[in-house]
């Protein structure tokens, strides 16, 4: 189950890590530029809001597609199991206005392309999926904290489809490789 679980919110954190040097004048300049290049991420993660942690690693690189289009490319590793990311991160015509990627199959998303708002050195993604257990739908948030040239932040959580209520699934830290 967490293994499942874990490649909606794994593949959703690969999505955000995907920025670029090359930006329209209107995007973040410092957030995309801050995360170009490769990476390396670990922390830890749950599948439910009593469950144990698990620890998860990760390798990601990121590279400009156009002006205000990132894509990225890795994997993560969580409990033996390792998952292929690849995605993009899109700047609308607002400069706070984002819009994600990633393939609907395997991840079990109900919808391929979520928006997100950028805050700062935030960019906050929201999306829906379904349980791979139960089948009840759920949502999912994915923040994209930009700290620095050489480290970054992605927090993820998500309902509980038992109780409704949303729970921290956990944090990855990357660091430039």
């Amino acid at each position: 189950m967490l293994k499942k679980l874990l490649v909606v919110s794994a593949l959703s954190l690969g999505v955000l890590a995907v920025p670029t040097t090359s930006v329209d004048v209107n995007a973040s300049p410092q957030i995309f530029e801050n995360m170009t290049g490769s990476w390396r991420g670990k922390g830890k993660v749950k599948s439910g809001p009593k469950a144990k942690n698990e620890s998860i690693r990760c390798k990601l690189k990121s590279r400009p597609d156009g002006s205000s289009k990132l894509k990225m490319t890795g994997n993560c590793a969580v409990s033996g199991f390792v998952f292929s990311l690849n995605g993009f991160i899109q700047q609308n015509g607002g400069k706070n206005s984002y819009t994600a990627n990633m393939f609907r199959s395997f991840a079990n998303l109900k919808q391929s392309n979520f928006s997100g708002k950028r805050s700062g050195s935030k960019i906050n993604f929201s999306f829906k999926a379904r349980d791979r257990i139960g089948k009840q739908d759920v949502s999912a948030r994915i923040t994209m904290n930009s700290k620095s040239a050489k480290a970054f932040d992605v927090a993820i959580s998500r309902t509980d489809p038992k109780s409704g209520k949303i729970f921290s699934v956990g944090t990855i830290r990357f660091s430039k490789r």
